[in-house]
């Protein structure tokens, strides 16, 4: 059973590195378009800003995800203070 827990942590952690270094790969994809542009402004970028941008919306999304899933799991996500109902009477 110990053996079985310690796989599920290291399939996550490996999960969550492959989805951070896609993430990355994608903010490199556009600072390397940009700065192809700037150096050469004849040059057609928008396909790696594009691509780059899935990549890094996706995987910051997924992150995040990742994150408010176990966090409302283990029961620490709630409603924000605004929300909560007052009381008339006080």
């Amino acid at each position: 059973m110990e053996g079985m827990i310690l796989m599920m942590r290291l399939v996550s952690w490996g999960l969550l590195v492959g989805i951070f270094l896609i993430s990355g790969y994608g903010l490199n994809m556009i600072r390397v378009a940009v700065t192809e542009q700037v150096t050469d402004p004849s040059a057609v970028i928008w396909w790696r800003v594009l691509i780059g941008l899935v990549l890094s919306l996706g995987g910051f999304s997924f992150l995040g995800g990742f994150v408010y899933h176990r966090e409302k799991k283990r029961g620490k996500v709630g409603k924000p203070a605004w929300m909560k109902k007052k009381d008339p009477l006080q």
